[in-house]
Parts: C-alpha cells; structure tokens; sequence
C-alpha cells in the first residue's frame, strides 16, 4: 500500500507541472510560432511606447541642434504693439500639440512637440502667446495640415470655455515658409462675462513650428494683432536653416 501511495502522489506531481508549463507557455520572450519576439506592445494597449500611440516625439531621433534653433524663433522680448508688456513665465520650457482646436490631443497620429519654448505679452483686454517647437516624426507642415483637417468641428469646450469655431482667416502669403495657417474662434460666447475672441497662426518651416495666439475684447483687435505678428515670427522662421 505505501508504495503504491507513493507512484499516485508522484503522477499527481507530474500532471500538476505539466498544467502550470502549457498555462505558462513557453519560456524565454518568444512566440510560440516562428520563434519570433512579440512586440512589447499593441496599438490596443494602453500602456503603449509606440510613438503612433501615444504621440510623444522620440528624443533620440531628433538633431540637438534644433533646440538651439527654437529659441531663436521666439519674437521679442518687446514687441510693437502700444501698451504690451512681457510677462514674467516661471519658465519658458514647455511642450504642447501645436493646436488644441476641436479638442486636439496627443495620441493616435496627433503628436506632441519637442524643445518647445514659449512667450508671453499681455495689455488691457489683450493677451499674446508665441509657442515655438520641433516636429520629428512628421513635419511641421504635417502638423499644421492636420490642424487644418479639424477645422471643421464647430464647437467644443475646454478649461476655458465653450468655444465656437470661425474658421480659417485670410493671411498675406509669408515667405519662407513650408505652410501657413490662421483661423479664429470666439469663447463663451453666450457668457456672462462677456465673451474671448481668439484668433491663432501656425507657421511651419522644416522640423520647426510657430504659434501664436491673441486673445483680445473684440474680434477685431484679435485679427488686426496677429496678422501684424505673423509677419516677424514668420522671418524668424524663415531664418532658420
């Protein structure tokens, strides 16, 4: 009897690592067919490092030197514009999509910037953004085409607001650039506190992008400002080599 125990609890050992081996699978990281590696991720994970996914730049595919070439975009300090002043940033690094229109986030094949830099100008019932970037992975006119792709959306909200888009805005042809883009949008309109005009400009250029929005009181003043902008961001832009 004891030997006969002694094969049952022996086959029963058996059976059980042959149950743990097949629900394991096979060792060492490979596929059971071909032996090939499985991809650390799938376009379905949302743990994903694919840069198609999550739509963050690979910083090791970009040239160092462009981050040197970003700062020089960026107009000013001063700009000429009565009663402008610059405003005091905590820092001037920052990176962002070159368009949160339409509710425009980074991931699948919307990407985010690289080396970003930034500027700030503000004056009674006016505001004025520049936001310079690198573009790798697509160019920076394929990021300002698919901005313009999304223009059609009508409205959407944000931490701002309700915003109303009004379309693309007619822009003097600027030289030196690879594309160029001006729409506008009001926000709040409906508002109690009365409503912000905004009005934007993408201007790209190589691997680099320009931004600048102006939020003013009257969409008059937020048009007349960033037309008269576009022009000096645009030549140091187009300075760049």
């Amino acid at each position: 009897m004891r030997r006969i125990a002694g094969k049952s609890l022996t086959a029963l050992v058996a059976v059980v690592g042959l149950v743990l081996t097949a629900a394991c699978g096979p060792s060492g990281g490979t596929s059971p067919t071909g032996g090939r590696e499985r991809p650390a991720t799938t376009s379905a994970d949302p743990f994903s490092t694919d840069p198609a996914v999550t739509g963050e730049q690979p910083l090791f595919d970009l040239d160092p030197e462009l981050e040197d070439q970003v700062g020089t975009v960026l107009i000013g300090p001063a700009v000429d514009i009565d009663g402008v002043a610059e405003v005091s940033l905590q820092s001037p690094y920052m990176d962002d999509v070159l368009s949160g229109v339409c509710g425009t986030q980074r991931g699948n094949g919307v990407y985010g910037s690289a080396f970003g830099q930034r500027r700030e100008w503000k004056a009674s019932g006016l505001r004025i953004q520049q936001f310079a970037a690198v573009w790798g992975i697509k160019s920076a006119a394929d990021a300002v085409a698919q901005i313009r792709s999304r223009l059609g959306c009508g409205t959407y909200r944000d931490r701002e607001g309700q915003h109303r888009v009004l379309g693309e805005r007619e822009l003097s042809r600027l030289s030196g650039l690879d594309d160029q883009l001006m729409f506008c949008e009001v926000i709040n309109e409906k508002g109690p506190e009365g409503s912000t005009h905004l009005c934007t400009v993408l201007l790209a250029r190589g691997e680099i992008a320009s931004r600048i929005q102006v939020r003013a009181a009257t969409a008059e003043r937020a048009v007349q400002v960033t037309r008269e902008l576009a022009a000096p961001a645009a030549q140091r832009l187009a300075a760049v080599s």
